[in-house]
């Protein structure tokens, strides 16, 4: 069966997307529905110049939205460090207004979405239970998280009775597969599912990087998040590592995208509770992308240059999550 197809809406709202009002987010849940997701992963701060908008946009075309599962994220301002997003007043605010914003009365999964490194665990555990009491949300769950705050997390839960967190959402795709050594063996052991994003790494995957063809993508001069995006893949074992990679798989007839997809899909560590967030600038390209995913399991010689890729940059990249 493999891992469930998620859409993330980052990008409602973004400037350089498709996704402005609320007409054009109905036109891409039709097509998300045709193409068999059922699932909308969301958070207050998002679009990143925007907060709050892509969960306007949701609650704005609810006609259609009401019919997916919905998750969001606690607002988190990253002018700061995380310190407070997690207090009870903090998390109060933060739900209130996402519910008013998805015009909804709860959501599916509740995500802390960065670390709190001020506000005490049991506290943080303690306010997720309560926000489901409260019937604000089905589950909870953790972004950004260290293993060993998840760990610590789970052990207050167990020791109170309270509901453990459902799903870790992350960071995994060929050039980062650090989930898999500490964090994945963790959310084995109780039973907590891995939702992968970044998928293509921001769109480093498509090989435009290292083909200088990056104007009109997220690592653009002129993208509001290219800066951030060039820092997060600008290391020079990584660009060089790419670049082999993009030229063998081309030589046998595929691009980087399809084989990064198909690969998370098919080969990857993920099961079949698992998630992967896709995500789109514009309806075409998630079509593309589920399109690609459904040609199928790679062939071994691919396999092969996967693994190499991944070992040329797991020096600098096995830690990142």
């Amino acid at each position: 069966m493999g891992p469930q197809l998620i859409f993330g809406t980052a990008s409602f709202g973004m400037p350089m997307t498709e996704f402005q009002d609320s007409e054009t987010v109905k036109g891409l849940l039709r097509t998300l529905g045709e193409l068999g997701i059922t699932r909308l992963d969301s958070g207050a701060r998002y679009p990143p110049l925007n907060p709050g908008r892509s969960e306007e946009l949701i609650g704005e075309a609810k006609e259609l939205s009401r019919e997916f599962l919905v998750d969001t994220k606690i607002y988190t301002d990253t002018a700061t460090d995380g310190s407070g997003d997690l207090t009870v007043g903090a998390m109060a605010k933060s739900v209130d207004g996402s519910l008013k914003r998805l015009q909804a009365d709860s959501v599916n999964v509740l995500h802390i979405h960065r670390a709190d490194p001020a506000t005490p665990l049991e506290e943080q555990v303690h306010n997720f239970n309560d926000q489901i009491t409260q019937g604000h949300c089905k589950k909870w769950g953790v972004s950004n998280v260290s293993p060993q705050d998840l760990e610590r997390m789970i052990q207050i839960c167990e020791e109170n009775g309270l509901q453990k967190p459902s799903c870790y959402q992350g960071v995994y795709n060929l050039v980062t597969r650090g989930m898999e050594t500490k964090l994945l063996p963790l959310l084995r052991a109780h039973g907590i599912v891995f939702n992968g994003f970044q998928p293509l790494a921001a769109g480093f995957l498509t090989g435009k990087v290292v083909n200088n063809e990056q104007s009109g993508t997220r690592f653009g001069e002129e993208h509001p998040l290219g800066a951030i995006s060039r820092r997060m893949f600008g290391g020079e074992d990584l660009l060089n590592a790419m670049k082999k990679f993009d030229t063998e798989v081309k030589a046998q007839g595929f691009t980087p995208a399809e084989i990064a997809v198909r690969w998370l899909m098919y080969h990857s560590d993920l099961g079949d509770d698992d998630g992967i967030v896709l995500g789109a600038s514009k309806v075409t390209q998630i079509i593309e992308t589920v399109n690609l995913i459904r040609r199928g399991p790679l062939p071994e010689t691919i396999l092969l240059s996967v693994d190499e890729l991944w070992g040329s940059v797991k020096g600098t990249r096995g830690e990142i999550i």
